[in-house]
């Protein structure tokens, strides 16, 4: 059976745990929660629900039972005892109610919060997948260039050493190359690699390129002079703009034959 004075403290139960008590209050109440069992849960569970919305996680939803003992606070005596008739505390009825609204409110922002998260790592992952899609592609089109029928692989190396080195590919039926160089070295600010066909034992100038921090390089569609007889290939360190002669040492060179 209920008591009105028990059932008095019990309303502020959810001002204490909140914190909303005055310090006579406060001490007041402290001395009846020692004594009662009930006021200890009651405390225990308004403070977690509090904290719950405090971190705002996917668990801050009350339960249907926390909920309506809540709720009892503010329809007040008759939802708990009909024999002991008492005016309910408005000011901690208010204010318990105030939690279970603003508890609710908290859950569904969570719930709109998370679907965003996961909207944004949906999008990421679908941004990832295409990029990975889209450099597969460009893969799997080098790898059918190179292995193109008339398409011939040849070695540009410093003075017969294979690091660093490139690879070209010429496919001589359609006059145009694939440069897969690897171990290049930097080149400083505002120069760049240019390649060379040597032409009727002339230079001739093609494509400039910049290696990636790993050292490697590939430069697609590369066009080869079609008239005249292509002996060799060589690459100097040049104006990234390019030069029409080549202004510095050979680094890299091979031979081109005809198979």
């Amino acid at each position: 059976m209920s008591h009105p004075e028990q059932d008095t403290q019990l309303d502020l139960a959810a001002a204490y745990a909140l914190g909303a008590l005055s310090s006579e209050e406060a001490r007041r109440f402290e001395a009846f929660l020692a004594g009662s069992p009930e006021a200890q849960r009651e405390v225990a569970e308004y403070r977690d629900v509090a904290a719950l919305l405090a971190l705002g996680g996917p668990e801050a939803a009350p339960s249907a039972d926390l909920r309506e003992r809540v709720l009892s606070r503010i329809r007040g005596p008759s939802a708990r005892s009909s024999t002991a008739p008492r005016r309910p505390s408005a000011p901690w009825g208010a204010l318990a109610a105030g939690l279970v609204a603003a508890v609710g409110l908290g859950f569904g922002y969570v719930q709109l919060r998370e679907a965003r998260d996961l909207r944004a790592e949906l999008d990421g992952t679908m941004q990832r997948l295409a990029e990975t899609s889209e450099l597969l592609t460009a893969r799997e089109a080098t790898l059918n260039a190179i292995f193109e029928p008339g398409v011939q692989m040849f070695q540009l190396t410093a003075s017969g050493d294979p690091d660093p080195g490139i690879q070209l590919f010429w496919d001589q039926q359609r006059h145009r190359a694939i440069v897969h160089g690897f171990k290049l070295k930097p080149v400083p600010e505002g120069r760049a690699y240019q390649l060379w066909f040597i032409k009727d034992g002339a230079p001739v100038p093609s494509v400039t390129f910049k290696p990636e921090p790993t050292g490697h390089v590939k430069v697609e569609q590369i066009p080869v002079p079609a008239d005249g007889e292509v002996s060799a290939a060589a690459v100097t360190v040049e104006p990234e703009s390019g030069s029409t002669q080549p202004t510095s040492p050979i680094l890299l060179v091979g031979p081109l034959k005809r198979s």
